[in-house]
């Protein structure tokens, strides 16, 4: 990788651990629909000014349905559920659940596309899951009800972006990689709106600045400026680089939370990560030519 792309790669696994730790601070004033609605609107206005000034063309109404079935599921479920497990686990937490991403693209890959999956790709998802379970269960939270749904909502994420990936594969080779992801965060944003419409007069009124900011760095750098950093990757040193920013963002994140948040570092944390990476790290090992267009949260 250039020095110049691995600047790119190192500042985006800085940018996105950020969001998980902006969900914190957000998602709580403005509730977990309001503020992925907030995050997708100026996302996909950061990323159609992009699009515009590098000639983009999006054929809407040829690509309005990937555009739709890749924003629902690579952008409004599962930036809502990691919005909603940040009222209930730390940063690290949801940042780890995010990194088993890879390893739901593999299994979606057999489901979907028929693709073998081997001994060693089963072993990598047994293992993510031994690692979440360490994570939880030796972490530095009580495990309770919401604990366990915040994890589980955080999975959940996880498992629409290997869905979503590998729908990608399937419809979206013939889109620019920039189009998909800028129509995608407009048709994400059109199916949060109803949703988000009965929480705006609430925010209006106990908003706090904090959180209005946390919702502006969401969506116009945690989104636009990432997803083009990401693209560019992808586009300059192939899939395969690119998608080496998920070892990155665990430890980001929960520096960003530790020194911002005071949330803790723990023993249980660091084993319960280097758990999920490794398997990941197998998952990726084997599935090389995957492109995972939502990493992140």
């Amino acid at each position: 990788m250039s020095s110049a792309n691995l600047t790119r790669l190192l500042l985006l696994g800085l940018i996105w651990g950020t969001s998980f730790m902006l969900m914190r601070i957000a998602a709580p004033v403005f509730g977990p629909i309001l503020t992925t609605f907030g995050r997708a609107s100026l996302g996909a206005l950061a990323l159609y000014i992009f699009a515009r000034h590098t000639g983009v063309e999006f054929a809407w109404r040829q690509n309005a349905k990937t555009y739709f079935i890749i924003g629902i599921t690579n952008t409004a479920i599962p930036f809502s559920l990691f919005a909603w497990s940040a009222l209930y686990i730390p940063s690290a937490y949801m940042a780890t659940m995010n990194s088993l991403a890879p390893i739901f693209t593999a299994v979606f890959g057999y489901l979907l596309l028929a693709e073998r999956l081997s001994s060693l790709r089963i072993a990598a998802f047994l293992l993510g899951l031994a690692g979440v379970a360490v994570l939880v269960g030796i972490g530095p939270i009580t495990v309770t009800p919401l604990v366990i749904g915040g994890v589980l909502a955080g999975m959940g994420a996880a498992m629409n972006y290997g869905f979503a990936a590998t729908y990608t594969r399937m419809h979206a080779k013939q889109i620019p990689s920039v189009a998909v992801a800028t129509g995608s965060q407009f048709a994400a944003a059109l199916v949060l709106l109803p949703f988000a419409m009965p929480s705006i007069p609430n925010a209006i009124v106990h908003g706090t600045a904090s959180a209005v900011w946390s919702v502006v760095i969401l969506g116009v750098v945690c989104t636009g400026v990432a997803y083009a950093l990401f693209f560019h990757l992808i586009a300059t040193e192939g899939a395969n680089k690119a998608v080496t920013v998920t070892f990155l963002i665990p430890a980001t994140a929960s520096i960003w939370a530790w020194l911002l948040l005071g949330e803790p570092i723990t023993t249980g944390i660091i084993t319960g990560i280097a758990i999920v990476l490794l398997a990941t790290a197998m998952s990726l090992g084997i599935f090389k030519r995957t492109v995972i267009p939502g990493t992140a949260p």
